[in-house]
């Protein structure tokens, strides 16, 4: 079993007092739309996503967090959550209430600064996720993954079950398992029990 994820080391001792720990099963409800905004969250392992119910009834997937990323901090500028919340698979949160959020930021340190940073590198994360959806071959959205995700080495820790990067990458599990033995054997790809990395011309 993978290792938790643990709250970035630039939360104040203060707000690390308040924090408390939530466990959901897969399809539990996190919070609804229209309620108070209490907290954000951050995800020790698993996967949450912020569902949007249109007018004509259908439902669109606003966000999602994995593990070792904060949900819902855009909640910090709203008196009311505007989604729904729900866990993917079975999750591990952190609550951080949001009052207590706003406070830390008041209270001078480095927490706003680090806090934004990860907010911003969040942002980018989420419009990778996007863009990498969009893609219409499986291949293509994983080797997207590799070289957005992977940073200099071309790297990807696995953190997560290959089901669940299946669910993250919009695919089904055998799809995503073709599609790294073929990368595999192509020689694009190199795979470890703990990583993917991109290898050949494709990483240059």
């Amino acid at each position: 079993m993978r290792q938790d994820q643990s709250l970035p080391d630039f939360i104040p001792r203060p707000l690390l007092d308040l924090a408390r720990d939530r466990v959901l099963s897969k399809g539990e409800r996190l919070f609804s739309q229209g309620c108070p905004v209490e907290a954000i969250y951050f995800v020790q392992r698993g996967r949450l996503k912020a569902v949007r119910t249109l007018s004509h009834g259908s439902q669109s997937v606003m966000i999602q967090a994995t593990a070792g990323e904060f949900f819902a901090e855009s909640a910090l500028a709203a008196e009311s959550y505007v989604c729904d919340a729900f866990a993917t698979t079975e999750t591990r949160v952190t609550q951080l209430p949001a009052k207590a959020v706003l406070d830390a930021f008041d209270a001078g340190g480095n927490f706003a600064r680090a806090f934004a940073l990860a907010m911003a590198a969040n942002a980018r994360r989420q419009c990778s996720r996007y863009e990498r959806v969009r893609l219409k071959r499986a291949r293509d959205r994983v080797i997207h993954l590799l070289v957005c995700e992977g940073g200099p080495e071309a790297t990807v820790p696995l953190t997560m079950p290959l089901v669940e990067l299946a669910e993250e990458l919009a695919l089904e599990p055998e799809t995503l398992y073709r599609v790294l033995r073929e990368l595999t054997d192509e020689g694009i790809l190199e795979r470890s029990r703990d990583s993917l990395r991109l290898i050949g011309a494709l990483a240059d």
